[in-house]
This record gives structure tokens, C-alpha cells and sequence, in this order.
């Protein structure tokens, strides 16, 4: 009797686990278009040079989804870097203007359309993200005048990957 208890219960688990994920897919279910256009992202802050390393990423986002192709199709993609920030901060209670670090922040607006445009699954949707950077080696000159551009630099690119990856995720969300 417990035997014939026993092997029923684990008939009717193996059941309904089987159940469960048989509407599983790799990769996540499946976005309501299979090709996107990313259009060239524009930059309207005053930072130079802003909208290239995004594109890069965004591309190479898109491009890692397998579920995706990037090039002219179903849907378009329009992003704009709108803001960029660069704040000092001090530990020190004496000096205020001794930066020992700096915390970025990008933001970016994003359009994404379908159907030449017809449908819109998001319009103007903002993507943030931000890093703290602690220059290492910068005199107290450096510091507060805020000469730490090379290392400022070196962390942009996970910045926008961060932003990228929110953006993909967005977009390929069963709508």
C-alpha cells in the first residue's frame, strides 16, 4: 500500500514538473518581431562623442540575442543620449571641493516602433545607468579640477553596456 502511495506521488510530480516546463524556451519567449533596425543613436548633451560607444553596444546586444537579426525590418529602434552627469564627491568634511570620487550617470530616451512606425511598443521610455569612479594616483589638483578622463573613459563602455541590456530587455518583452 505505501509502495503503490509512494509510486503515485512521484508519477504525479514527474507530471506536473514535466508540465511546467514544457512551455519553456531558451532564450525567453519569443519578441513580437524578429529583425530590428537600430538607427544611428543621436546625442544632445554636451559631451562629445556620447552616442558611438551606445551604438556599439546596443548592436552587440541585439546581436547576442539569438531569438534576433539587427538590419532594416520589423521593428526600429530610435535612442537619444539626453543626459550626462559628472559629480564630485568628498569625504573630506574640511575641503568640499576635494573630490575623492565621481559618480556618472547616463540616460538615454528610447523609441521602439513596428510596422513602419505604426505601432508603438514604447515611445520616449528612459534607460539610466551610473558608476562611481575612484581615480587612483590623482594629485588633490587632478581631483578637484576633475582631470580624470582616461579612467572615465575606461568605464563608459559598462555603462552603456548596462543601458543596452536594459534596452534589449525592453524591447524583447512579450508584449
Amino acid at each position: 500500500m505505501f509502495r503503490s502511495i509512494t509510486i503515485l506521488v512521484v508519477a504525479l510530480s514527474l507530471g506536473f514538473v514535466h508540465s511546467g516546463c514544457s512551455a519553456y524556451k531558451l532564450g525567453g519567449p519569443k519578441p513580437t518581431f524578429s529583425t530590428i533596425e537600430i538607427s544611428p543613436v543621436r546625442n544632445s548633451t554636451t559631451r562629445p562623442g556620447m552616442h558611438l560607444p551606445l551604438e556599439q553596444k546596443l548592436r552587440e546586444s541585439f546581436q547576442g540575442d539569438p531569438r534576433l537579426k539587427v538590419g532594416a525590418g520589423d521593428a526600429k529602434l530610435e535612442t537619444e543620449v539626453v543626459e550626462y552627469s559628472h559629480k564630485g564627491l568628498t569625504t573630506s568634511s574640511t575641503d568640499a571641493y576635494t573630490y575623492t570620487s565621481y559618480n556618472i550617470l547616463i540616460k538615454v530616451r528610447c523609441t521602439l516602433t513596428t510596422q513602419n512606425g505604426q505601432k508603438v511598443l514604447f515611445k520616449n521610455r528612459e534607460f539610466s545607468a551610473s558608476a562611481t569612479l575612484q581615480p587612483s594616483g590623482a594629485t588633490a589638483t587632478q581631483q578637484a579640477t576633475g582631470d580624470g578622463a582616461s579612467e572615465e573613459r575606461s568605464i563608459a563602455p559598462g555603462i552603456f553596456a548596462d543601458i543596452a541590456a536594459q534596452i534589449r530587455e525592453a524591447a524583447t518583452t512579450s508584449w
